[in-house]
């Protein structure tokens, strides 16, 4: 009993590996490269802002000063993959501004965009370029600005849900080992009863196992590799 318990095991082992390593492909044979946007680094690497210097480093914070500026906004956006969408910065400054600087939170760099007006209130409109291969999720944006005088606002919090309009390899938004066997092989039969079944979300590019109303969350296919061993050992802890 034993004896066969382990066969199972390592057999289920190699089947659940392979079949996530062909359901997920290989991203440096031509793999779909997504972008995850709650990865900050990559997702600050390829948004746009027109106009703006790419910097490296934090942007200022406050120097809570009285004659600083300070702006107001951070309304919630929602846009889509290949869209641009626009931040807007209410502000009153007594020396109007030079500066406005974007970070995507937790990114090591930020954008500086100068600009001045001598305006001392206003709205400042930053529009944002999201590229084709950006998927969905959500991540915030950092923002402040810089009066004549030295003086740097509060910051402002934005926050934007990204929805990825893109179909990669076509079909429904969700397929499965069981519907469509070429995104990864056959179901596999658990010793215990059952079966484990392998998914692709195709709206945001992840994958998973499902068995008897469990799922077992695998990682992004798209934007990347998934942890293969640990999401097989506990597909096969559910599975046995």
């Amino acid at each position: 009993m034993i004896r066969m318990k382990k066969t199972h095991l390592s057999l289920l082992i190699v089947g659940l590996g392979s079949l996530l390593i062909v359901g997920c492909g290989d991203d440096s044979n031509g793999g779909s490269g997504l972008v995850d946007p709650t990865d900050p680094n990559a997702l600050s690497q390829v948004i746009v802002i027109p106009g703006a210097q790419r910097v490296e480093g934090q942007p200022p914070t406050s120097s809570g000063t009285p004659d600083a500026p300070v702006i107001s906004g951070g309304t919630d956006l929602e846009t889509g993959n290949g869209e641009q969408t626009v931040i807007e910065v209410g502000y009153e400054s007594p020396t109007g501004y030079v500066d406005c600087y974007v970070q995507v939170i937790g990114a090591d760099d930020y954008f500086l965009i100068s600009a001045p007006s001598t305006e001392t209130t206003g709205l400042i409109q930053i529009p944002v370029n999201i590229p084709e291969n950006v998927s969905s999720g959500v991540f915030d944006f950092y923002t402040c600005i810089a009066g004549a005088n030295g003086g740097v606002s509060n910051p402002i919090r934005t926050s934007v849900d990204v929805t990825y309009t893109g179909n990669p390899g076509g079909g429904g938004d969700v397929i499965c080992a069981s519907d469509d066997p070429s995104i990864g092989g056959s179901i596999i039969p658990c010793p215990s009863g059952g079966s484990l079944d392998f998914c692709i979300d195709q709206g945001n590019g992840s994958c998973y196992y499902t068995i008897g109303g469990n799922r077992i969350q695998c990682g992004n296919c798209a934007s990347g590799s998934p942890d293969i061993a640990d999401c097989v050992q506990r597909a096969v802890e559910l599975c046995i």
